[in-house]
């Protein structure tokens, strides 16, 4: 049905547009809700689109233990640990271990704005 093709590809054209600006909101979202004591998690936070497919990660090796409660614990070097610590000066700080007082996650910040997505393409008119 060739007569069909050029509203096919309108259609699609339109739904791919709809899809990046959903995305971008997608990525404004999780920017607000990541966790900022650096600012590491939010900056590094990736959303891209391929047609009507769309990806989102965070490409932070820590990303995991931001979600949820970790408990007290040992971090080791292999060999060494690195770290920037605005809070006790300026400079790299470095440690053979750490004992690390554990963290409070920010209650879900990755899932819970995930499951905005049905939202966020409704306002879109995606769906």
């Amino acid at each position: 049905m060739a007569i069909l093709d050029p509203i096919r590809d309108r259609v699609k054209r339109g739904s791919e547009r709809r899809i990046r600006d959903a995305s971008s909101e997608l990525l404004k979202r999780l920017s607000d809700a990541a966790p900022t004591d650096t600012n590491e998690m939010r900056d590094s936070i990736i959303v891209s689109t391929s047609g009507l497919t769309v990806t989102v990660a965070v490409p932070v090796d820590h990303a995991s233990f931001t979600n949820a409660d970790t408990e007290p614990h040992l971090i080791e070097g292999n060999p060494i640990l690195a770290f920037l610590w605005p809070a006790r000066g300026p400079g790299t700080f470095f440690f053979a271990h750490v004992d690390h007082p554990g963290t409070q996650g920010v209650v879900d910040w990755y899932g819970n704005t995930l499951d905005e997505w049905p939202k966020i393409l409704e306002r879109q008119k995606v769906v």
